[in-house]
């Protein structure tokens, strides 16, 4: 009997000893998963801290300036045989107009019938000092010359004559008249007319210049101061030579007209000429 006994105690004793070694076996296990990290928890945090890179393309596109890319060399054409031709050089739009005649210094005569009066310039008139010359010197600057013509603010004045620029490639033929000393800056601003493009030029060189001096005329030889004699005229007194040649009141002074006055001294037919009482 106490053989069986202990069989079976022993029997149970081998039960109890593999119950307890998965007890064992598994509480250890257990310990061990307690100790280490819950990686999962925190990679679920740390998906709610960081940021898409969508997201973040986003912001740094806003905040930084577009670059234009450079073309490739596939982008860049070459030009085409067409396009290599030489083109041919664009025409001249200056007309060039032969000068054909000087009125004066500041008027000129055209081959195509136009006449010009030289824009914001005046000169001498007919008898006047320098009248001569500044004719003289427009001429030696554009007589028989090809010339271009500068529109200035108006077109045409009252006697229909065109009012330009005469130039010859750089030349301003006013600009140089005023420089010399033969003409004057006028018909601008200044005087009530429209500003016209080069008149600041035209006035600081006008300032700059000479007027243009004359020697002063000699003094008239008066022929009433000479007394009697057979050159003089019935018709006035004092004397005065016979007609012709045609004097003036410059020639005589002053007279009385006796007869048919054929000097043409007395204007108003009262017998006093050239001042005379």
């Amino acid at each position: 009997m106490a053989k069986a006994g202990n069989g079976n105690w022993f029997a149970r004793h081998k039960v109890i000893t593999a119950v307890a070694a998965t007890v064992l076996f598994f509480g250890v296990i257990g310990a061990v998963s307690d100790g280490e990290p819950d990686t999962g928890d925190e990679a679920a945090s740390a998906d709610q801290d960081w940021q898409p890179d969508a997201e973040n393309d986003d912001q740094s596109d806003e905040a930084e300036p577009a670059v234009a890319e450079e073309p490739t060399p596939e982008e860049t054409e070459e030009p085409s045989d067409r396009d290599k031709t030489p083109k041919s050089p664009e025409p001249d739009v200056e007309r060039e107009y032969l000068v054909v005649h000087i009125v004066d210094g500041d008027t000129l005569e055209l081959g195509n019938g136009e006449t010009v009066r030289l824009v914001g310039i005046d000169t001498p008139e007919v008898g006047e000092c320098g009248f001569e010359e500044s004719a003289s010197r427009l001429r030696e600057l554009v007589g028989g010359q090809a010339v271009t013509l500068g529109e200035s603010d108006e077109d045409r004045d009252q006697y229909d004559r065109l009012l330009r620029y005469v130039d010859i490639g750089a030349m301003d033929a006013g600009y140089r008249l005023i420089r010399d000393g033969l003409a004057t800056a006028r018909y601008d601003s200044r005087d009530g007319y429209g500003r016209h493009p080069r008149e600041d030029a035209y006035i600081a060189a006008d300032r700059r210049s000479a007027d243009i001096t004359c020697a002063p005329p000699p003094e008239p030889k008066n022929f009433a101061d000479t007394g009697g004699g057979g050159n003089c005229d019935p018709s006035y007194s004092p004397c005065v030579p016979l007609y012709p040649p045609d004097l003036d009141c410059a020639d005589t002074g002053p007279v009385t007209v006796h007869g048919s006055d054929p000097h043409g001294l007395d204007a108003d037919g009262d017998g006093q000429a050239c001042g005379g009482d």
